[in-house]
């Protein structure tokens, strides 16, 4: 029963200047058949996926970091093959051809695992920020409005945050919110202090406050942190067991913030 289930999914296209397609009935996280392109050289056959792994994630919205990359590469490693131009790869002989086409197909399809863990993070930060809307709701002064999602373009480029609490009247200060997700952390702080130093040099923004809420900190590294912390002008870090106390830790700090002294 398996043999033939094996056999009948099996497929292979003709020869061509860019080599042979073999599609493999062994499936990928996103639910994608893996296929294999074997290339005949003079005495020997490079095998590899076409760049195709690497393209799904992207297009799945999975961005690679530096350090996505050495955790894909740490893959290949031990299926015994190189990832190269973006391409799991590795040169062979005849007879190891068999094998060598089933590890670069494996070591596809263990890659988009990476998409699991990426779906999660996206779930649970949209879970964080539902709960962040409501405490918002229930703590607004009436000079106070709302806004979700937004796009703020300062000098350098365009950068997103997930609230801005914006206010009209000169007792409070304008602040933001940024979620945090605990994926790729150091990416993230980055990203965030390049966003934080952007507008703190666009005159628009220069004068609004910051929070940066962190989710799963306990997986954070230390260097990551201290960026954010060092130009958040307040920060929530939760750990992952935390992340229900995030209602009744924004009133608090968005009040603390709303209350403070203009940057200078």
């Amino acid at each position: 029963m398996v043999e033939a289930h094996l056999t009948e999914n099996l497929r292979a296209s003709g020869r061509d200047l860019q080599g042979c397609t073999i599609t493999l009935p062994i499936k990928t996280v996103d639910g994608r058949w893996v296929s294999v392109i074997v290339e005949e050289k003079f005495d020997y056959y490079l095998v590899h996926d076409g760049g195709q792994t690497d393209s799904e994630l992207f297009s799945q919205g999975l961005k690679m970091s530096d350090a996505d990359e050495h955790f894909n590469a740490a893959i290949a490693s031990k299926y015994h093959l190189t990832l190269q131009d973006k391409m799991i790869q590795k040169a062979c002989r005849r007879d190891d051809l068999s094998e060598t086409i089933m590890a670069v197909a494996e070591s596809s399809a263990v890659m988009t695992a990476q998409l699991v863990s990426s779906r999660l993070v996206e779930v649970e930060a949209q879970e964080v920020h539902s709960k962040v809307s409501e405490a918002l709701r229930l703590w607004r002064p009436d000079d106070v409005e709302i806004e979700q999602n937004v796009e703020v373009t300062g000098g350098l480029s365009t950068h997103r945050v997930d609230f801005v609490a914006k206010s009209s009247a000169s007792a409070h200060r304008t602040a933001t919110i940024k979620i945090l997700p605990p994926s790729r952390p150091r990416d993230r702080a980055e990203r965030y202090g390049f966003m934080q130093l952007d507008m703190r040099q666009t005159p628009e923004f220069k004068d609004w406050a910051s929070l940066a809420v962190v989710l799963g900190v306990e997986t954070w590294t230390e260097p990551a942190l201290q960026i954010v912390n060092r130009l958040a002008d307040k920060t929530i870090e939760l750990r992952s067991d935390q992340e229900g106390e995030v209602e009744a830790r924004v009133p608090k700090a968005m009040t603390a913030l709303a209350r403070a002294e203009l940057r200078l």
